[in-house]
């Protein structure tokens, strides 16, 4: 405690102050000045000595290297989820069209004249042969992904024989 006497007299020796004045009584007479005072040192204070021990003392503790280690397995976390969920919809997707190419091939076996109805996009007589026209392979694909995904099969018995 005579440490702090010590520096706080020297401090107000260095100000002008004689050691009879005191310090409350300056601070209460005239406030701004105090303030104007207090506030820098108190900005000092927080910076330059309060900061960097601080700042020594958590890295002493590790603290930084332990928030380092947390964001990376954070980061790697998300890469994993990110990928997995990828994977994931790449399989869905194959599947998918591995379903779609089947239920086409499936269509164009059993019932050749629907498959070239869908294909043409319009109603054909039995037996008709398209000639030229676009083929409407996306009607074929989308009566395909029905085929196959639909709740009940009693859907598609009366397309395909």
């Amino acid at each position: 405690m005579s440490v702090v006497r010590g520096i706080r007299g020297l401090l107000k020796s260095a100000s002008g102050f004689s050691k009879g004045d005191s310090l409350k009584d300056f601070a209460g007479q005239h406030p701004l000045a105090a303030f104007g005072l207090v506030a820098p040192t108190a900005g000092f204070l927080g910076s330059e000595v309060v900061a960097p021990i601080a700042q020594g003392a958590a890295n002493l503790t590790g603290i930084p290297a332990l928030l380092e280690r947390m964001e990376a397995d954070e980061r790697a976390k998300r890469l994993k989820e990110e990928r997995s969920s990828s994977l994931h919809y790449n399989m869905r997707q194959q599947r998918i069209e591995e379903m779609v190419q089947r239920n086409m091939a499936v269509v164009a076996q059993r019932d050749p004249h629907l498959f070239n109805q869908v294909m043409s996009g319009r109603v054909l007589p039995q037996g008709a042969v398209v000639l030229g026209g676009p083929r409407r392979q996306d009607l074929m694909e989308e009566l395909a992904y029905a085929m196959g995904t639909s709740q009940t099969p009693e859907d598609f018995t009366s397309l395909v024989q």
